[in-house]
């Protein structure tokens, strides 16, 4: 099961050049780029290098192909063939800037991790924010030399780089989902063992992390040097910097001669538009200013839904017409039922961690997404809950939980001696039920898997062939000559760091007793090790990643059965550190392109390693200390649903097992079928689509999207899907259909406003309210008296 959705580029994916809006500085108005790597879809990028592509032909045909650039034409339109070696990369700036953007998004991630609705700051906010931070910096600091025992430095070398921006960038990227793994050590500390010590899990992430980065620096020369591993979302953010740095460009870019039309847009609605442009009714604000309101206007309104009125963040319209109607509370709770009809006035709902903001995903992704969470949440779920399937409607409707057969939470004590599974009392106690969409997220989780393996396959099979045959003859293209000017990181270098992490995983986990047994750790690592390479070439030509979660959750259930830690051990180095050490490998590339020296680039990713697991390990052990009923439905907002997620997952896969909740005999064995469903079901939807040529919408079917829009339920709320779906829908279609040039110039800002001001909003509610006492107990922050008869189940045990 993906849970949440895997880091995407830290399960984030560029979206098409169609949703896309330029921000440089003030006086540069409607410049259009590349978006950065911030959506929740990986095949969106498809269309941009489409675009690329038909761009280059002209060029081609003309003979302007230049043989000292890359012999890809999607890398040439995206990425300099130039380099300036004397530019200036690891300065003062980048160092405080740096430092600065890597403690705001491990906190700010992890202090919203485990509320209710989390938010995710993304690169997409470091680059915006970045940008002008940096030019007042070279506008402002000294340019004195200072002489430090004999070192000369700056605090102001001149203009703010290109490339002290990108290192900034890959710096804070390196904590952006933290999070994920910091769930799996909040179990142990929860769940298993309360006296788990904060050392052993902040040793044991950094092992964690610095194995990712290893592997990934030991995979360099297979997945970031040769020119034929693109890394498509690389070259989107590439495009977005130079946006930034390249002035000369952009004032090309908005020639008619190399104006982007908006094909979406009808003439009459583009002209009647433009002609209210053209009278400067919004040409006024620059996108500094309109970033402020729109931080100003979230900070300020958080306070009402945050703190005064919490039922604003979710309002149940069913519940409230019809309080004493069971029916009516299950189809319209917003939290633990379909979600049928509520509605939110909290921007945490509309853009959070779980779906990542609506603006930036591409309006064709989010209508995939809508139509598989309609199909299974709205349609088929409450007909087999209704129905009693499986025993369902003895259970709750949504939740998250693992119960018994008569309908009580399961408790694993009954089921243990001495810290490992007891088959004798298992048979004495009860077997494990889930609820209904608890169970079928498994099932759809099997096919999304298999559907993507076969999505790739018949999709960008013949081009990830054709791009490993021409690995060693494309291996030295421009971008790799450039980047040997700079010292290279040796490898050995990465050795040592690998050794070291295994070592240190290895040596704390079993000191602080966590029970894994050795050669459990050495099958994490073999795991990682083995996946690296092929998934990465997969993700570097096809931009799509295998379900990874999965694999670590069946592979953990079947060797460590009967050892509840053991999922935490193969999820941090089977699954996250493979996660995040192609994530790595991703940034590694970005930095090829844009010319980094290498030795640059490992020293500020691994100090943003470092900074992130030190802020997000203390801060989430803090909050446990701090905060009353922390994980608990009483504690609202600090609800921690991926973390009681995670817990449920590891009472499945690796305390009871996957034989015995999906094997013979169990309700949820036919769910098995998923992984053939998965694999024949986009046979049909790509004979179609080349049946059909024509039919437009049938093109945008993506089959692993549609079966993706179920996966993160739970643990995320019913009422996010709809309201996500509704704000895309406003923007990424009617206003960019109808007010194009508005949504060019301020869609991405306002997304980033709107987030920075709801982060720092929750954060002041917390520290100056919520830590010294001043709650408001009154109706209108009993979020849990609106539904009150929707967890119950339909029929009683």
């Amino acid at each position: 099961m993906l849970i949440p959705p895997d880091p995407p580029s830290k399960i984030n994916t560029p979206s098409s050049s169609e949703n896309t809006t330029g921000y440089n500085s003030e006086e540069i108005d409607a410049v259009k780029y590349p978006e950065s790597t911030c959506t929740s879809d990986n095949s969106e990028v498809d269309e941009y290098i489409k675009d690329k592509e038909d761009d280059q032909d002209a060029l081609k045909s003309k003979g302007a192909e230049d043989p000292e650039d890359s012999p890809f034409e999607v890398v040439r339109s995206a990425v300099s063939n130039t380099d300036v070696p004397d530019m200036p990369s690891m300065t003062f700036r980048t160092h405080v800037l740096g430092i600065f953007f890597v403690c705001l998004i491990s906190f700010v991630n992890q202090f919203y991790w485990e509320r209710d609705n989390p938010i995710a700051l993304n690169l997409l906010i470091v680059q915006l924010l970045c940008y002008p931070m940096g030019v007042a910096m070279a506008w402002g600091l000294p340019k004195r030399t200072w002489n430090l025992f004999g070192y000369k430095w700056t605090m102001n070398p001149g203009e703010f780089t290109i490339k002290e921006h990108v290192l900034i960038s890959l710096m804070s990227n390196a904590s952006a989902f933290m999070a994920l793994t910091v769930d799996i050590f909040a179990v142990l500390r929860l769940y298993y063992n309360p006296s788990f010590p904060l050392w052993a899990a902040l040793l044991l992430l950094l092992s964690g992390q610095m194995f990712a980065y290893a592997l990934a620096g030991l995979s360099r020369a297979l997945l970031v040097l040769p020119a034929p591993m693109i890394w498509p979302s690389s070259l989107i953010n590439a495009s977005l910097f130079r946006t930034f740095h390249e002035r000369q460009d952009h004032n090309a870019e908005t020639t008619p001669e190399h104006a982007v039309p908006d094909v979406t847009s009808t003439p009459h609605a583009r002209r009647r538009w433009q002609w209210r442009w053209r009278r400067g009714s919004f040409s006024k604000i620059t996108r500094t200013r309109f970033f402020w309101v729109c931080f100003i206007c979230s900070f300020v309104w958080y306070f009402i839904p945050g703190y005064f009125l919490q039922m604003l963040s979710t309002v149940s319209l069913l519940c409230l017409v019809a309080p004493n109607n069971q029916l009516a509370n299950m189809i319209g709770d917003g939290k633990q039922g379909l979600g049928v009809l509520a509605f939110s006035l909290d921007w945490s709902v509309f853009s959070n961690a779980f779906l990542q903001s609506p603006i930036a995903t591409p309006f064709w992704a989010a209508c995939n997404l809508f139509v598989g969470f309609v199909l299974v949440f709205w349609v088929a779920l409450p007909v087999a809950y209704f129905k009693n399937l499986w025993g369902s409607a003895t259970l709750p409707l949504y939740s998250m939980d693992v119960f018994t057969t008569n309908g009580t939470r399961y408790d694993i004590s009954k089921v243990m001696r001495d810290g490992v599974f007891d088959s004798q009392a298992y048979d004495n106690y009860s077997p494990l039920r889930m609820s209904l969409e608890f169970s079928w997220v498994y099932g759809i989780g099997f096919a999304a898997l298999m559907s993507i393996l076969v999505h790739i396959g018949i999709y960008n099979g013949k081009e990830i062939i054709t791009r490993l045959r021409e690995t060693k003859a494309k291996h030295d293209d421009i971008h790799g000559k450039l980047i040997t000017s700079y010292p290279s990181v040796k490898a050995w270098w990465y050795m040592v760091l690998l050794i070291a992490s295994c070592a240190t995983g290895i040596g704390v986990g079993i000191g602080a007793g966590i029970g894994v047994p050795w050669w459990g750790y050495m099958l994490s690592f073999a795991i990682a090790i083995v996946l690296v390479i092929p998934v990465g070439i997969i993700q570097a030509i096809s931009n799509r990643q295998p379900g990874l979660s999965l694999v670590a959750e069946l592979l953990s259930g079947v060797v460590l059965q009967g050892i509840p830690t053991g999922y935490s051990i193969l999820k941090l180095y089977g699954h996250g550190s493979l996660a995040q050490a192609l994530s790595y490998a991703q940034d590694m590339k970005l930095a090829h392109y844009m010319k980094i020296p290498p030795r640059h680039v490992m020293i500020y990713q691994l100090v943003g390693i470092v900074v992130s697991v030190i802020i997000q390990t203390c801060l989430f052990f803090w909050l446990i200390d701090r905060i009353p009923d922390m994980c608990r439905p009483e504690g609202y907002p600090w609800v921690c649903r991926s973390t009681n997620l995670v817990y449920s997952a590891s009472i499945i896969w690796n305390l009871i097992g996957p034989m015995k909740v999906f094997g013979e005999g169990s309700p949820y064995s036919p769910l098995l079928w998923g992984f053939l469903f998965g694999l024949v079901l986009p046979i049909p939807v790509y004979y179609l689509q080349r049946r059909f040529p024509n039919q437009t919408w049938l093109q945008h079917v993506y089959v692993p999207v549609i079966l993706s829009g179920i996966v993160g339920l739970p643990p995320m709320p019913s009422v996010d899907f709809p309201m996500w779906f509704l704000f895309g829908f406003v923007f990424n279609f009617i206003i960019h259909r109808y007010w194009h040039a508005w949504w060019q110039k301020y869609n991405f800002t306002l997304s980033a406003g709107l987030d920075s001001g709801l982060a720092l909003s929750g954060i002041l509610q917390f520290l100056a309210l919520a830590q010294n006492g001043l709650k408001l107990d009154w109706w209108g922050n009993q979020v849990d008296r609106q539904c009150t008869l929707s967890k119950k189940p339909w029929i009683s045990p």
